[in-house]
This record gives C-alpha cells, sequence and structure tokens, in this order.
C-alpha cells in the first residue's frame, strides 16, 4: 500500500503524503485500533550512500477503554526518522535498514504500522465520569443482601467485648 519508487528519484529532497484508515489495519489482522484518520507527510531526502525519510504521523484513531471497553480517541502526533543503506542484501530488522542495489522502491507498510502500534498508549481509560455507566455497574462486587441480625449475635458481641 506504502511504497516509494526511488530509483527513479534526483538527488535532493522529496516529499510524500500517505493517509491510512481501517483498510490499513485490517490487511494485517489487527481490529485494536478503530476509525483511524492519519495523515503521514514523508520528506525523503536521496544521496549517493543513503536514504534519509523524516516522518509526520499526524491524526487519531479509537481504542478501546480498558475499563468499560467503549471508544476513546487517541491523538496521534509523532515524528519518526528512518535511515535506509545501500548494500548488498537487504535487512529490515535494524534501526537502519540496508537495501540491495537491486532494490527500486521502498515498502513501507510494516514500518508504518509497527509505528502506529507502538504509539499507542499502554494503558487507555475514560475519565471514570465518561466510562460507559451500564459496564461500570457490572464491574463492582456483589451486594451482600442485608440480613436482619440476630439478637443473639449481638449478645455474644457484648460479652466479647467485656
Amino acid at each position: 500500500m506504502f511504497q516509494i519508487p526511488f530509483s527513479g528519484l534526483s538527488i535532493g529532497h522529496h516529499t510524500f503524503e500517505f493517509h491510512v484508515d481501517d483498510a490499513f489495519f485490517k490487511t494485517f489482522d489487527y481490529d485494536e485500533i478503530s476509525d483511524c484518520d492519519i495523515k503521514i507527510e514523508t520528506d525523503l531526502e536521496k544521496t549517493e550512500r543513503f536514504i534519509k525519510l523524516d516522518f509526520q504521523f499526524n491524526g487519531t484513531y479509537f481504542v478501546p477503554c480498558d475499563r468499560c471497553l467503549e471508544p476513546l480517541q487517541i491523538p496521534v502526533n509523532h515524528d519518526e526518522t528512518l535511515i535506509v543503506n545501500f548494500g548488498n542484501e537487504n535487512d529490515f530488522e535494524s534501526e537502519v535498514w540496508t537495501i540491495s542495489s537491486k532494490e527500486h522502491e521502498l515498502i513501507l507498510d510494516n514500518f508504518i504500522h509497527e509505528t502506529l502500534v507502538l504509539l499507542r498508549p499502554f494503558s487507555v481509560m475514560h475519565d471514570i465520569e465518561d466510562c460507559n455507566p451500564n459496564m461500570l455497574a457490572k464491574l463492582q462486587p456483589p451486594t451482600q443482601p442485608s440480613a436482619e441480625q440476630d439478637p443473639r449475635w449481638d449478645a455474644l458481641k457484648a460479652l466479647k467485648n467485656k
């Protein structure tokens, strides 16, 4: 989905824009994020030895609240840099990618997916007053029915306290 054909680009800076929506996350079978609307602006700097990509992620997506499971909007405003060196073999596992001189385009799907998933906060909860009251009621411990006090117990308690 997100590809940059760099082989035909001249040395210097080039700008690309991408848009991430729900369909992108469905291709990864990832359903924690919904109603995604993120714009990615990318500045690609091509040199003879490497490619430097500066990404700006801006937008929002929704994740389920950890307490009531209702959707909670998460703002995204993040900058990320990716360096790509030219080499003999492809290596996408380290922080600096290496691509073969035979390659002619960068495929950024996994990079974008990993970045957005890692931007998801570890714990997300509405303010307590914004949580679904029906779910909050289900989370309360069951109340014990108030049984009438047996006066014999009161007499035993009185003996114990003497």
